[in-house]
């Protein structure tokens, strides 16, 4: 009597897949949990802009110009507040369960710290440069706002994950084998 060989089921294979070409599997999962990070920041941003809405008071200080016209203090707000919840967010789920770090926490901490300053600030100030000049030719404020926070958005989910892998939440090599360790096993 003949053995029936069972064929690997797709899911199976896709598995083996992504167990033999981990940088597909990490940019996968970087990719879903990050999901979760979207929604986050999201949610506090159509909130907080509701919230916030009839606080158009106009907003300069240093690279920041919101204007009246980009939504004033209560957008620089909803902006601001929603990409600090979306990182902390993001750090969280990513250290363990897409890169699986091992390296210093404390190390870890302290670089996606500078790394989401600059995220920061370039997504607070590039969401107002954006709504701005896109009020010109959309008349609509919040559809200007939504655009402004997507492309902001897409840039911080290329850089964190680039930073991410490579830098703040990578996995430190063995060190080597000495001789007398070698010997011993």
């Amino acid at each position: 009597m003949q053995e029936e060989v069972k064929k690997p089921s797709v899911v199976q294979k896709i598995k083996n897949y992504l167990r033999t070409h981990e940088n597909i599997a990490q940019i996968i999962k970087y990719t879903v949990f990050s999901m979760l990070a979207f929604i986050v920041e999201y949610v506090s941003f159509t909130l907080l802009v509701l919230l916030l809405k009839n606080y158009t008071e106009e907003a300069v200080w240093w690279i920041f110009r919101y204007t009246t016209e980009s939504g004033g203090m209560g957008a620089m707000i909803a902006f601001f507040v929603s990409v600090v919840l979306a990182q902390i967010t993001a750090f969280i789920v990513n250290r363990k369960k897409t890169f699986k770090a091992t390296n210093n926490l404390a190390f870890s901490m302290i670089t996606y710290a500078i790394m989401v300053c600059g995220i920061i600030v370039f997504n607070t100030w590039s969401g107002a440069a954006i709504t701005e000049a896109l009020n010109k030719v959309i008349p609509n404020l919040t559809v200007c706002q939504y655009i402004g926070k997507l492309t902001g958005s897409f840039a911080a989910f290329v850089i964190t994950f680039i930073m991410s892998k490579f830098i703040i939440m990578r996995n430190p090599k063995p060190k080597a084998l000495t001789e007398e360790t070698s010997a011993i096993k």
